[in-house]
């Protein structure tokens, strides 16, 4: 007997990420007043805390903290052109 190609995949489950204002809520819930990310620059600075640590495990992301850096001057100085 000749098996017949299936084409494609089953039904594969999606996972849901959170969106950028569910993860700020969270984030702002554990960290103190002075610290919680009101901006779109924290938003950025806070992912270049997050490389510097990711770079002691994986070098290249050291380019990941300097994108992050760059992106956040650029938010606090107005945002896009």
């Amino acid at each position: 007997m000749k098996k017949e190609l299936i084409l494609g995949t089953p039904s594969v489950p999606v996972l849901r990420c959170i969106d950028a204002e569910r993860f700020r809520e969270l984030l702002n819930r554990v960290l103190p007043e002075e610290c919680q990310v009101k901006n779109a620059a924290d938003c950025w600075y806070v992912s270049a805390i997050g490389s510097a640590c990711l770079s002691f495990l994986f070098p290249p992301a050291v380019a990941l903290l300097g994108y992050c850096l760059y992106r956040a001057k650029k938010e606090e100085k107005g945002g896009a052109r």
